[in-house]
């Protein structure tokens, strides 16, 4: 990640740099003093660096970003209200690809707070209501044996399945929560075949099981 991270960088101050010279060379050619016109546009260079404060501020927060490693290239991060994979990360923006496709650009003075997913692993919790017919003791028997079976087939499992036990999710509403810890990405996938399986088992086994509500939170 690091190293396409860097190829990102490189690949972006090249075009810029070859941008520059091409314009360069298109008005040499047509006749325009650019050398003279550089040196004696007082007036016109301080409204240029007036102009480019915000593109300095972009450039000094990139590299920021880069020396501290707050992100690289395929990490799952949030920027304020964006969520996705780091595209690529620039001179002046830092593109996030969304997890429904956009392609966002950010640039990178507006960039204040990195929340970086791909860092830790992730904890799938799982909230399963509970049938006030049942006993608890058999719930967690059942749900206990489905951890036993599941288990060995998601080797990106890095702790638990653990059940933490009856809380109120709300309203008075009692359920039974379970947490998984995965690598990063792979919480979705663990979460849903989790789920699916203990509703099934639960319910084959008579438990009467109103919708749960899903909570992933990394740590």
């Amino acid at each position: 990640n690091r190293i396409e991270t860097v190829y990102s960088l490189t690949r972006n101050i090249f075009h810029y740099t070859i941008l520059f010279f091409y314009l360069y060379a298109i008005l040499s050619i047509l006749g325009v003093p650019v050398g003279t016109l550089l040196a004696g546009a007082g007036i016109l260079s301080v409204a240029l660096g007036l102009g480019a404060q915000g593109f300095v501020s972009d450039v000094i927060t990139g590299a920021f970003i880069l020396l501290e490693q707050q992100l690289a290239v395929g990490d799952s991060v949030k920027i304020g209200t964006i969520e996705g994979t780091v595209h690529s990360v620039g001179l002046r923006t830092t593109q996030i690809l969304g997890y429904d496709g956009t392609l966002n650009f950010i640039p990178n003075r507006s960039i204040t707070i990195i929340s970086n997913l791909s860092r830790n692993d992730m904890r799938a919790l799982i909230e399963i209501g509970l049938d006030p017919k049942k006993e608890i003791k058999e719930m967690i028997a059942l749900v206990t044996k489905v951890n036993e079976e599941l288990k060995p087939n998601y080797p990106d499992i890095t702790s638990g399945p653990n059940i933490l036990g009856t809380f109120d999710s709300g309203n008075g509403r009692m359920v039974l929560r379970i947490a998984i810890y995965t690598k990063n990405g792979a919480q979705f996938a663990i979460q849903s075949a989790f789920l699916e399986r203990y509703l099934e088992v639960l319910r084959s086994n008579g438990f009467v099981i109103s919708t749960s509500p899903l909570n992933l939170a990394g740590k």
